[in-house]
């Protein structure tokens, strides 16, 4: 028994430690260099201090997102896109953005909902994505009041 138990403390502890050095974030965009990572991620502590002093300064938000995205984290980039959102609802590029994050999942129903929201408030760019990736879902969006 107290083998057992000497062999979990171990164990358990190498576990602990690795647990603590590990990041996934280089296997989100892997075909960035450490450089690269680290300038990004610069950027992005740049971007939140300006976002803790002003959190309605939507450009730092586009910013930061737009950095997510290069570093390959769709997730934290969406957010950054909402948050536009709610601060300005016309924001034409926050719904296009948004809607590439949402499709690195898959051009889904939201996904053609931010594309053509984008389009509607005169992002071209935005027409020709919806064109090309939401035929599936343009009857139902283009008829919803």
């Amino acid at each position: 028994m107290k083998y057992i138990l000497l062999l979990f403390i171990t164990f358990g502890s190498i576990f602990i430690y690795s647990q603590e050095k590990f990041s996934v974030e280089p296997y989100f965009n892997p075909k960035l260099t450490v450089q690269e990572r680290d300038s990004l991620n610069q950027r992005i502590k740049q971007y939140s201090t300006i976002i803790a002093s002003d959190s309605l300064n939507v450009m730092a938000y586009i910013e930061r997102g737009c950095t997510y995205i290069k570093l390959g984290m769709h997730h934290k980039a969406y957010n950054d896109f909402s948050k536009v959102i709610i601060i300005d609802s016309t924001h034409a590029i926050a719904y296009y953005n948004r809607a590439i994050s949402r499709s690195k999942f898959s051009y889904n129903y939201d996904a053609c909902s931010d594309l053509y929201k984008a389009y509607l408030l005169g992002l071209n760019e935005a027409h020709t994505l919806y064109l090309q990736h939401c035929s599936y879902y343009r009857q139902q969006i283009e008829n919803k009041k």
